[in-house]
């Protein structure tokens, strides 16, 4: 599992390779760092499984928590003050006068702050490692997709597994963070420190705010920050589609050899038909459908080019979950209906609106269509 420090130790050091790409190089980018960022992310996941577990899987959304969530010694057993500040977040806790909340817990806090203080830290400190590989994993995606040229599965094959690797770590992370109460974690800290510090807030607090405030709804987060690199994402989609969509017809591939190496007609010659190439891309098919399942809900717009509503449609039939770390998951189909098909009506609206002024509207419009109706009939 990758530590906090080898995220540490990747912001000290100066990316020094130079990969070559088909367009040209890769410059002050050396691949190694991208492979060690997705293992950053993998340890990040394996942290939050592990915390979702000590505190018996909260429901931070809707705030509901079990006993033996309070009695897990992360976080104070004062439910009603707790709860109060993950409920007003990002409001500042000297605002919501929390003595009048809860006297006796308040004052009992105020005792044994600094006890709290040293259990809550170290996941405090999973809060400032989520927040640096943002941070970090933001500036490596941007800057594969501007200086390389090609990204597809025959050219920079590599660079492209790897590029779509760090891609679907960072959404699985910022989709998991959903599942740990980090904001509970972050407000009761900060008035532990303010507590024993003479009401002065930890030096971290505001960016934390910032970010956490930022992720309040994860895809929505997503979507915004991959905006840059959403077009990169839906090329790489559509040049994987054809062999998504060879992987879902099982007469095409007995037909082309790969099934079998004897000819579908005549069972006693042998054939050799099936393609190399195609072989090592049907190798990978499985990898393709988890970037087109999470490419398409945190790059929406893409789903808009003439090709991409086949592609999504023949993995979202097959889907139902999206898993994220072990047995986590999140529901794929609800997850699309509610973030995806905003935006698919937008665009629709839009297209709608210009259709009298442009023939690119009409098609637009069209596409949209069919795509929110593909969305609702999930």
């Amino acid at each position: 599992m990758a530590s906090p420090m080898a995220l540490r130790s990747y912001k000290s050091v100066g990316p020094e390779g130079q990969p070559q790409s088909s367009g040209g190089s890769v410059k002050g980018l050396n691949i190694q760092y991208v492979v060690q960022l997705t293992e950053v992310g993998e340890g990040l996941m394996a942290k939050m499984y592990r915390l979702n577990q000590i505190l018996d899987h909260p429901d931070p959304v809707n705030h509901m928590f079990s006993e033996s969530f309070w009695k897990a010694g992360v976080l104070p057993s004062f439910p009603k003050i707790c709860t109060l500040v993950a409920r007003k977040f990002p409001e500042h806790t000297s605002k919501l006068q929390l003595e009048r909340v809860d006297k006796v817990a308040f004052d009992s806090l105020t005792d044994g702050a600094e006890v709290y203080l040293q259990n809550l830290e170290p996941w405090v400190q999973l809060l400032l490692d989520l927040m640096a590989f943002r941070e970090q994993a933001l500036r490596l995606l941007l800057d594969l997709s501007s200086t390389v040229i090609t990204l597809l599965p025959h050219q920079n094959s590599f660079i492209l597994h790897a590029f779509m690797d760090l891609f679907c770590s960072f959404v699985r992370v910022n989709l998991f963070s959903e599942k740990i109460p980090g904001k509970m974690m972050l407000q009761m800290y900060n008035l532990l420190h303010g507590i024993l510090r003479n009401d002065r807030d930890c030096d971290f607090y505001h960016r934390l705010v910032q970010f956490i405030d930022s992720y309040n709804q994860p895809v929505k987060g997503l979507q915004e920050d991959l905006n840059f690199v959403s077009p990169r994402i839906g090329e790489v989609l559509e040049a994987v589609g054809p062999v998504i969509f060879l992987s879902a017809d099982t007469r095409k591939l007995r037909n082309e050899g790969f099934l079998s190496p004897f000819h579908p007609r005549y069972p006693d010659i042998l054939t050799n038909s099936a393609h190399p190439m195609r072989a090592q891309d049907l190798a990978n098919v499985t990898s393709y459908r988890q970037w087109v399942l999470l490419g398409y809900l945190v790059c929406p717009d893409e789903l808009l080019r003439v090709t991409s509503i086949d592609i999504a449609l023949v993995v979202l039939k097959e889907n139902l979950v999206l898993p994220l770390f072990r047995d986590e998951h999140i529901l794929l189909h609800e997850e699309y209906q509610r973030y995806v098909l905003p935006r698919i009506l937008e665009s629709k609206k839009i297209a709608k609106a210009g259709r009298t002024k442009q023939k690119e509207a009409d098609l637009e419009y069209s596409v949209a269509k069919q795509v929110e109706k593909m969305i609702r009939l999930l």
